[in-house]
């Protein structure tokens, strides 16, 4: 069974902490337990993987791109087409014609209540060195991590998959990513924003908390 069951919010009942700033990655990664975000312990935990075809998690828009896949050219994290076989050309992933220019995600406050404290993404494809950078809710930068693990291959692999993330106290207003060349696919966008927990929204929680378990 596809997962976009999970798409949308997270919510989990208890509080969380976060430390001052921190940068995650980048670390590999074929399925949402693979996240080290406090996806399930922290107050609003959004996670989009973009199974359902649209591009709608609230409170977060992109510089550029869109949702793609099923297809040869399509590489979705391994988990999305409800197998982890080293194959992600039956899931969707979104994508940009320019690794170079990249996708930056941009974070409302208004929407969300305030800015996230945890956000991440997994790079998926592209070529050459790939970056990622952080930024608060004033564009100044707070940290930037970069990896060399393309394999070279454009659609369906997966061993080269990797996450990048950060976690800022004083919010987060967006995240960059980009590669040398060619284009650039992302998936498994996810943030978490404080806050007390939601009864109305503990029911899509409660089936990620089991999801994991």
């Amino acid at each position: 069974m596809k997962h976009g069951v999970v798409v949308g919010l997270l919510v989990a009942a208890c509080g969380m902490q976060v430390a001052s700033a921190g940068m995650f990655g980048p670390t590999a990664y074929l399925s949402l337990d693979d996240s080290p975000l406090d996806l399930f312990g922290g107050s609003l935990a959004y996670f989009e993987n973009f199974e359902d075809g649209v591009f709608n998690i609230p409170g977060v828009t992109a510089s550029t791109g869109s949702v793609i896949g099923p297809g040869s050219n399509t590489d979705s994290v391994d988990e999305d087409d409800g197998n982890i076989d080293g194959s992600g050309m039956a899931g969707h992933s979104f994508f940009s014609a320019s690794g170079s220019v990249g996708i930056q995600f941009y974070f409302d406050a208004d929407v969300l209540g305030q800015l996230p404290t945890q956000a991440g993404l997994v790079w998926t494809d592209g070529l050459g060195t790939i970056t990622f950078t952080a930024f608060d809710g004033d564009g100044n930068e707070i940290g930037t991590l970069t990896g060399d693990h393309a394999d070279g291959a454009f659609g369906d692999t997966t061993g080269e998959d990797r996450f990048y993330g950060v976690e800022f106290a004083a919010g987060i207003g967006s995240i960059f990513i980009s590669n040398e060349s060619g284009p650039i696919e992302v998936d498994h966008l996810q943030f978490v924003v404080p806050g007390p927990s939601g009864l109305a929204l503990l029911g899509l929680g409660g089936l990620a908390l089991r999801r994991r378990r």
